[in-house]
């Protein structure tokens, strides 16, 4: 009979090559769980009010963390569709009123911008609401 190897059964599978797990967001998640559900309900007063912070901030840093590559990826597209490399150079190119023929398209591709920055830093400003 042919014994099977179950030496790494137990373990989770690799997500984040070319590091093992537990991985950065993993980790964040973890600290954000101990702040909010062991030490968030014993505290009181400035001390909760800190922790809520601690925990709010540990959020935007996953959110970070998990759409980053794509936000980059539309915050480029967007700049290089209108022939800028930065925000900055957006901002000279308008004061100068070389972009006055776009500025609808211009107000559309920043919102996006400005959207993807909200899901991250608060995505609870974007959602409708509830009647």
């Amino acid at each position: 009979m042919t014994e099977i190897d179950r030496s790494d059964w137990a373990l989770p599978p690799r997500t984040n090559l070319p590091y093992d797990a537990p991985s950065a967001e993993d980790l964040i998640q973890a600290v954000q769980e101990y702040l909010s559900e062991d030490l968030l309900p014993k505290s009181s007063g400035a001390e909760k009010w800190k922790l809520r912070i601690a925990v709010n901030s540990l959020s935007i840093a996953i959110r970070e963390l998990t759409e980053r590559d794509e936000d980059q990826a539309t915050y480029t597209k967007i700049m290089n569709e209108l022939g800028v490399e930065d925000e900055a150079s957006l901002a000279e190119k308008i004061k100068a009123g070389e972009l006055d023929g776009n500025l609808s398209d211009i107000h559309k591709k920043l919102s996006e911008i400005t959207r993807r920055k909200l899901n991250v830093s608060n995505p609870l400003y974007m959602k409708p609401e509830s009647p």
